[in-house]
């Protein structure tokens, strides 16, 4: 696929030196000061203790708990509201903002209209490739709406990721599992045989309902591209994977999970934007496996960033990774270019997330090169990585609650 050759030329003239273009655009990334950075942190405690407490005190009455989630709602829009860590009420309107709060939460009452067993991290799991959704759309200069498709695609997600990951189900089944998915999306006939497969294909219905004909082949084609992409991942787990077959793995999936994004957050597609997109999903998976290094060491997944650990270059790779978002998204220019500083800012600030949260594969002088600009010491990102591992209600700094969302073993 040449989309994917021209992704690979792109990384690959990427530089491995450090990212100087941070000193050289203060006013997008300036420096935080010490008493800044102990405003931020004093502020995220406050409200990892107070939803923490909320969590605790969730009735068990559902006539109460409608009301109790409502705070719970309030509580993080306000954050959003006084935060000066993401700076988003400076980037969005607040006409943007509230169009976001309402199709999210017309967004969630479908997830739950549709399946009311799904659990709450699975319905995170829908909602965070939502998130993305979201922001493609404002770029794209189009009105929020969280209609069936996106819908059914973030949907999609908890259903195959928990059945694929569930080393109960063996690997025959999950293999029928993906041809039934592939058959399906080619507009083969298929007689689901149980509960999960009956509502995979409802949500592949609601999808192709919604384009006539031609669009739907392109949307159906990329899905399967997806679907592709995951069935090869799984050679990520071989030691004898090369480099060069894991990057191909890697621009693959990225790359189609977030075209779909963009094919669902307008019909008015361009080719321009189309290779963007794939760059961008491209991007997102490196954050992803960045964010993942630790738990993909330990499970045998071979990604970019497992192969440059054991090769003592990730250094090098973050900092590719840091030049390749840089690049990649300053020479875009969407239809609406409010979010842009944004999009590149976050995307730079996520992936040093993703690098301060694992400190132990990086020296100290690399990290701290990159504590003035981060909005917290590295201190603090320690003891919250620590504190992720014990409390299931910590507020979680990385790339997931940013841009990112996403990504994260995007199965379909």
């Amino acid at each position: 696929m040449k989309e994917r050759e021209e992704i690979k030329k792109v990384w690959e003239k990427q530089p491995e030196k450090f990212p100087f273009f941070l000193q050289e655009n203060p006013d997008i990334f300036p420096k935080i000061d010490l008493e800044r950075k102990k405003e931020n942190e004093t502020f995220v405690q406050a409200l990892s203790e107070r939803l923490h407490k909320k969590f605790q005190q969730r009735p068990k009455e559902e006539e109460r708990r409608e009301q109790w989630e409502q705070e719970l709602e309030q509580d993080l829009w306000d954050f959003l509201r006084k935060e000066k860590i993401l700076f988003i009420t400076e980037w969005m309107s607040e006409e943007k903002l509230e169009a976001f709060k309402r199709e999210a939460r017309r967004f969630v009452e479908q997830v739950r209209g549709f399946d009311q067993t799904l659990n709450k991290a699975q319905i995170w799991q829908a909602l965070r490739n939502y998130f993305i959704y979201a922001i493609l759309v404002d770029m794209q200069g189009e009105e929020q709406n969280a209609g069936e498709p996106i819908l059914a695609y973030s949907l999609l997600y908890p259903y195959t990721d928990n059945y694929i990951d569930d080393e109960r189900v063996s690997s025959r089944e999950k293999e029928r599992y993906n041809r039934m998915i592939a058959l399906k999306l080619k507009g083969g006939n298929v007689l689901p045989q149980n509960p999960l497969e009956e509502k995979t294909c409802c949500l592949l219905d609601m999808i192709g309902k919604a384009y006539k004909e031609t669009k739907r082949k392109k949307v159906e084609s990329i899905l399967l591209q997806l679907l592709e992409a995951q069935n090869c991942s799984i050679r990520q787990q071989k030691t004898e994977i090369t480099e060069a077959e894991i990057l191909d793995i890697s621009i693959w999936k990225g790359s189609s999970s977030v075209l779909a994004d963009y094919l669902f957050s307008t019909e008015n597609w361009l080719e321009r934007e189309e290779r963007f997109y794939l760059k961008f999903g491209f991007l997102l998976q490196l954050v992803d496996d960045l964010q993942d290094i630790e738990e993909d060491q330990k499970a045998g997944s071979r990604t970019l960033m497992t192969k440059a650990a054991e090769q003592k270059r990730l250094e090098q790779r973050v900092n590719r990774l840091l030049w390749f978002g840089w690049n990649v998204i300053r020479e875009f220019e969407p239809r609406n270019p409010e979010l842009k500083g944004f999009v590149v800012k976050n995307c730079v600030e996520v992936t040093l997330f993703a690098a301060s949260m694992n400190p132990q594969f990086f020296s100290k002088e690399y990290l701290k090169t990159f504590e003035p600009y981060l909005p917290f010491t590295l201190e603090f990102l320690k003891k919250m990585k620590k504190k992720q591992k014990k409390s299931r209600y910590g507020i979680q700094i990385d790339g997931n609650n940013s841009v990112k969302q996403v990504v994260n073993s995007r199965n379909i």
